[in-house]
């Protein structure tokens, strides 16, 4: 066994089995002898799984393993912790990975590399600011939904950092840390998943995340950074997906989420600080 894709899921049972789709033997050009699928469920409680009879019945090559609800980090360890691949390829179960997506990442290992990248499109595009997908064209960033790691590597790393508990900035410490150890990384063009348009959660929600983003801050510089930096940052970034897409009533919503997220964020960022301060007591904890 050469590769192990891990595909955390929950609740999004009709989503997945596109992806598995895109997964089988068969329909991936890499022997089917070289890889297996894990799928990493999340759902509570796992015993009324909308994904795990189904999933038995229409994909039975496919592994699946209980995940531990903590977020989308611990759900893609317990994933890596079942798997029997030397190599550990990850992609989310929203995605469309291309035919040749393993057989690219097989071959480039032979460049000796400890971390491949692949390349992650939106082929449907961004007709409104409500809609998102993560897009990587050249590297550098190590989005979680394609890249493949040594599984030596990943368990030097520890894994994911299961503090991170929505699906955000995981992926980016994650690269920080492998950067750190001197592990090397490659882009893979030709590693190709495409991740369709998604339509993003409320304000609120989204406004939720950026605890990630404060704990990222502190955990590897030491301190939170200026609340007016991370409101600000908020502010620029959601504004830019606005001016970059076709003016509709999704406009008028977008600009509603956005005041939402700030909200939410200005209301909850010094507790955040407070957490992640107290986690990391200040520039020592960040070396950890």
């Amino acid at each position: 066994m050469q590769i192990s894709v891990i595909v955390p899921t929950r609740d999004r049972p009709e989503l997945l089995r596109r992806t598995l789709d895109c997964l089988a033997p068969g329909t991936q050009t890499l022997a089917p002898d070289r890889y297996e699928v894990i799928v990493s469920d999340d759902a509570r409680p796992p015993t009324v799984s909308p994904t795990a009879a189904p999933l038995a019945s229409s994909h039975p090559w496919v592994r699946r393993v209980e995940g531990p609800a903590r977020g989308p980090a611990a759900n893609r360890n317990a994933g890596a912790r079942a798997a029997r691949g030397a190599w550990l390829a990850f992609t989310d179960d929203d995605t469309e990975p291309r035919r040749d997506w393993l057989e690219a990442l097989a071959k480039a290992i032979a460049d000796g590399a400890d971390v491949y990248e692949g390349r992650t499109t939106c082929d449907g595009g961004f007709g409104s600011p409500l809609f998102h997908a993560p897009v990587n064209e050249t590297g550098g960033w190590l989005w979680s939904c394609n890249f493949m790691m040594s599984a030596a590597a990943f368990s030097r790393l520890n894994g994911f950092d299961e503090g991170f508990r929505f699906p955000h900035m995981e992926d980016q410490d994650l690269r920080v840390r492998a950067e750190a150890a001197g592990l090397r990384r490659t882009f893979v063009h030709d590693a190709v998943v495409n991740h369709p348009p998604r339509r993003q959660p409320d304000g609120a929600q989204l406004g939720a995340y950026r605890e990630a983003e404060v704990r990222y801050h502190v955990k590897h510089h030491g301190h939170p950074e200026s609340r007016a930096a991370l409101v600000g940052r908020v502010i620029r970034y959601r504004l830019g997906v606005i001016r970059g897409t076709p003016k509709s009533a999704d406009t008028l919503g977008a600009l509603w989420s956005l005041g939402r997220e700030v909200t939410h964020v200005v209301g909850h960022v010094g507790a955040w600080e407070r957490s992640a301060l107290a986690e990391f007591s200040g520039a020592a904890g960040a070396r950890r």
